[in-house]
């Protein structure tokens, strides 16, 4: 089967695509269930074209991350345009089932990821294939040989990185969208991986004492929601907070008050002060915490 993979690679010579994508193939699981699985807000759902997404990268809008969907055999594709954050969301994808993700990012690493309920099993740089993270290697490293990575060669990269990542994850699901597919209008919603079921990142050792104290600092107690959030933490309970909640909407908000103070300094730093940039980031160690503490079983 000949599969035309020129926008993968493409350095803006049409077709092309982006310079920053994300991909990710997860088996047995509906379009719309695949985007709650990555943190989709229900009431975001939307067909959009990757122009009217592009549009919404902004200060006013918030910087949403958004995704599509689109269904492909017993396999759903998610798409992610200008943004690597799908990349990171295998393992919440894959829980009961498994999932694949390839990241195309010409300004940082690219990646190809295979998780099976909740665990990488695969993990490279498609760049730079050299010894590749593999669970089982007699199966994965033909099939890398074969789309053209080279894992015992120190010095070697690859020619075509995102589109051997494509063929091998082809072989992986045996489905490939088109670029036709990938361009036209798609279900898409505005998602925020701290409402997957993604394994967390806290740098403290206990996440939740600096969740309270953070809370007590931003004087966020009378939060709807939060503080019985933070006593089933308390108590070893898991704590699954529903971005279509009262107190998913106050994450949510604060979520985007966090991408306004980063992503505003390269293109709207006027619409901040420091102290408003200074504050908005304490709800983003606020909200890293807060993962912590209730994602505790998947740490």
């Amino acid at each position: 089967m000949r599969i035309d993979l020129s926008w993968a690679d493409s350095q803006h010579r049409e077709p092309f695509l982006s310079e920053i994508f994300a991909l990710a193939f997860v088996r047995g699981v509906q379009p719309l269930d695949a985007l709650r699985r990555i943190g989709g807000h229900a009431d975001t759902l939307a067909e959009r074209t990757p122009d009217e997404i592009r549009d919404q990268h902004d200060f006013a809008h918030g910087y949403p991350e958004i995704a599509s969907a689109l269904a492909l055999g017993e396999w759903t594709v998610l798409l992610q345009h200008n943004s690597s954050e799908l990349g990171h969301l295998a393992d919440a994808l894959s829980r009961g089932t498994e999932a694949v993700a390839v990241v195309r990012h010409d300004y940082a690493s690219p990646s190809f990821v295979h998780a099976v309920d909740g665990k990488t099993v695969t993990h490279f740089d498609p760049s730079y294939p050299y010894r590749p993270s593999v669970e089982d290697p007699g199966r994965v490293l033909p099939l890398m040989h074969r789309v053209g990575f080279d894992p015992d060669d120190e010095e070697g990269g690859c020619d075509h990185p995102i589109a051997s990542a494509l063929r091998l994850a082809f072989l992986t699901t045996g489905v490939l969208p088109t670029f036709a597919q990938l361009t036209a209008p798609l279900p898409s919603m505005h998602f925020d991986s701290w409402f997957s079921r993604t394994r967390p990142y806290s740098p403290e050792a206990d996440p939740l004492a600096e969740a309270e104290a953070i809370v007590a600092e931003l004087d966020l107690g009378g939060t709807p929601g939060l503080a019985g959030a933070l006593a089933a933490a308390r108590r070893g309970e898991r704590v699954v907070v529903d971005p279509d909640s009262e107190l998913g909407r106050h994450v949510r908000g604060w979520l985007a008050l966090q991408r306004r103070a980063s992503w505003s300094l390269n293109s709207a730093r006027s619409a901040m002060t420091d102290e408003e940039r200074r504050h908005a980031h304490r709800f983003g160690w606020l909200l890293q915490a807060l993962a912590g503490a209730f994602r505790a079983d998947l740490a």
